[in-house]
């Protein structure tokens, strides 16, 4: 069969459709300028995967020694030994007891699906078939992989993709850990994951509840490598996920509110100037008296000299550079929960305008509801929005003066179309600030 192009003439999905309708046995090559990727198929079966920009036998091993089931030196005399023998590096692990066989099946799967979705995103590339009789391959450790199935995880990766990007916009990004006061567990055996807003942080914090929160096992061995130092791609590369499965499992977890990502530590002479002229802009936006703003001017400009005053003051036994005064610290938040209920007051409004929440803050910002200044805290670092479509439910989260999410700073909101008049429904759904322990 001669099948050749290019994928903007004939999409991938096509491809696979085609080579799994009429059980070609046969490789599959497709060339970009930054890759060229080569599937073996066996029957209309998805058999093997391999990348030019990294050879399966290195990511194999890598991957086996990054999740522990091999260490750097044995996959290192593994290496040589293959380069002696010629044999298949899988072969060589298990004949030396390197890893076991569970381990080797489990990377193989991976690493042909990690390869194979990363394809989805293609958005254009050559491709060739080479129908073969035969196409070797390990039978005893690697499971034929149905094309229907990939179909339908790649259209699911496709279509969730664009959601999980608004909150992971890079592998590159660093998330922390958020406290909570109930312990976070792996749901085990028939216990199912807890349902991310049913069961959120927010019901939690109204009803007092004890009780473990139950993820994922994906959630779980994210969360477990999330320690504010690793990025994104460290910890996938850590565990048996792909791209996708890793990236979606700390979509879920910040929808949890169980991590947050860290941000960087501003000054505190930038600080000062975000809080003073914080004042003024707020006064524009919201129904705070003129006298008001500059009392409450007043009140930042002794705060802020108290604090940049404490090292001349020999007397001052607790004044050091280091130590933040707790009257400014309480100052900065009160102002961040007002910015915070004047953001969420401009959603609420876009929602009443519209019929449905924004899927970003830009677009609030666009319908000038709110100015650019009051989408962000005191030390001028964006809000966190979140927002859960399918549960017509929104999050708005700030964060304290180091760049950590702050439980205080914790919003939510739910959509109840049941109120026949938008004010009624305003007036019994009013926004709450969750305190987590």
């Amino acid at each position: 069969m001669a099948l050749e192009g290019t994928l903007r003439d004939f999409s991938l999905s096509d491809i696979l459709q085609l080579i799994a309708l009429q059980r070609k046995t046969g490789l599959l090559t497709l060339r970009s300028p930054d890759d060229t990727v080569t599937l073996g198929f066996d029957e209309g079966r998805l058999i093997s995967a391999e990348s030019s920009a990294k050879r399966m036998d290195t990511r194999l091993g890598t991957l086996l020694v990054k999740t522990g089931s091999l260490t750097p030196e044995l996959l290192s005399k593994a290496l040589e030994l293959q380069s002696q023998t010629l044999q298949r590096l899988g072969f060589i692990l298990l004949r030396n007891g390197f890893c076991t066989t569970e381990d080797l099946r489990n990377g193989l799967d991976i690493q042909i699906r990690k390869i194979t979705f990363g394809l989805f995103r293609w958005n254009d590339g050559g491709y060739i078939f080479d129908a073969q009789d035969r196409v070797d391959y390990d039978r005893e450790f690697v499971t034929p992989v149905s094309v229907e199935s990939l179909l339908m995880e790649g259209a699911r990766m496709l279509d969730e993709w664009p959601i999980i990007e608004k909150v992971v916009r890079s592998s590159q990004m660093i998330f922390q850990r958020v406290p909570v006061s109930q312990q976070v567990v792996q749901a085990e055996g028939d216990e199912e994951p807890e349902e991310i807003g049913d069961a959120s942080l927010v019901r939690r914090g109204r009803e007092g509840t004890d009780e473990p929160i139950r993820i994922s096992r994906a959630e779980w061995e994210v969360y477990q490598l999330v320690d504010g130092h690793r990025t994104v791609a460290a910890i996938i590369d850590r565990t048996f996920l792909s791209d996708f499965d890793g990236c979606k499992a700390f979509f879920d977890l910040v929808s949890r509110g169980l991590i947050a990502e860290t941000r960087p530590v501003l000054s505190k002479t930038s600080a000062l100037g975000n809080v003073t002229g914080e004042l003024h802009r707020i006064q524009k936006s919201s129904p705070l008296s003129a006298g008001t703003v500059v009392v409450a001017a007043a009140v930042a400009a002794l705060v802020f000299a108290g604090w940049s005053a404490q090292g001349l003051n020999p007397a001052n036994l607790f004044g050091s550079s280091s130590h933040r005064p707790q009257a400014f610290e309480t100052f900065a938040k009160s102002l961040s929960l007002l910015r915070l209920r004047l953001l969420s007051e401009a959603i609420d409004a876009f929602s009443l305008r519209t019929g449905a929440f924004p899927d970003a803050l830009e677009s609030v910002e666009a319908s000038r509801l709110i100015g650019r200044a009051e989408m962000s805290d005191p030390w001028g670092r964006p809000y966190r929005y979140v927002h859960q479509k399918d549960l017509g439910k929104y999050y708005l989260i700030g964060f304290d003066a180091e760049g950590r999410t702050d439980p205080d700073l914790f919003l939510s909101h739910v959509a109840q179309v049941s109120s026949p008049h938008p004010s009624s429904m305003r007036a019994r759904n009013r926004n709450e600030i969750v305190v987590i322990n």
